[in-house]
C-alpha cells in the first residue's frame, strides 16, 4: 500500500481507495515508525534545496527513490549510494520494482543513507563544520 502523511489535500481515486492512503498529519513517533515499517521512502519533488524527509527515513535506515530531474535530491542519493532515481513512469516503475524484489540490497542502501547522516548532518558534525568555517573566516 501507499501510504500518504503531511500536510496538503489530494483527492485519491476512487480506484486507488483500497491501495493508497493519506493518512495527513501523524504524530512525529508514528511518522518514525511509518518511515521503519516502509519499503522505501519516494521523494518526486524536482525543486528541493534540501530534503528533511529522505533524512529521516536514511536515519530509519530505509531507502529513498527522488526525481532524476532534482539536482539536490539526486546528488544525494548517488553520494551516500543510500537511494535510486527516475525520471519517467517506467524508471519509477524499475526503481520501485527493483526495491521490492531485492530487500538485501534495499536494506543495505538504508544503512549507506543511515551512515551518509550520520557522517554529515548530526549535530557535533554541524558544530565543528561551522566552528572550522568561523575560525577561518576570522583568520
Amino acid at each position: 500500500k501507499l501510504f500518504l502523511f503531511g500536510g496538503g489535500q489530494i483527492e485519491i481515486p476512487k480506484d486507488a481507495r483500497d491501495y493508497m492512503i493519506d493518512l495527513g498529519y501523524v504524530p512525529i513517533q508514528d511518522k518514525f515508525d511509518a518511515y521503519a515499517a516502509a519499503a522505501l521512502l519516494c521523494q518526486p519533488s524536482r525543486n528541493e534545496s534540501f530534503s528533511l524527509v529522505i533524512m529521516e527515513s536514511w536515519l530509519c535506515m530505509r531507502p529513498v527513490l527522488v526525481h532524476g530531474e532534482c539536482a539536490v535530491t539526486k546528488n544525494f542519493a548517488v553520494e551516500s549510494k543510500g537511494g535510486l532515481y527516475f525520471k519517467d513512469y517506467y524508471e519509477f516503475e524499475g526503481c520501485l520494482n527493483y526495491y521490492l524484489q531485492h530487500k538485501d540490497t534495499a536494506d543495505q542502501i538504508g544503512k549507506n543513507g543511515y551512515d551518509y547522516v550520520t557522517d554529515h548532518f548530526v549535530w557535533p558534525v554541524i558544530v565543528r563544520r561551522y566552528t572550522e568555517f568561523l575560525k577561518r573566516c576570522i583568520e
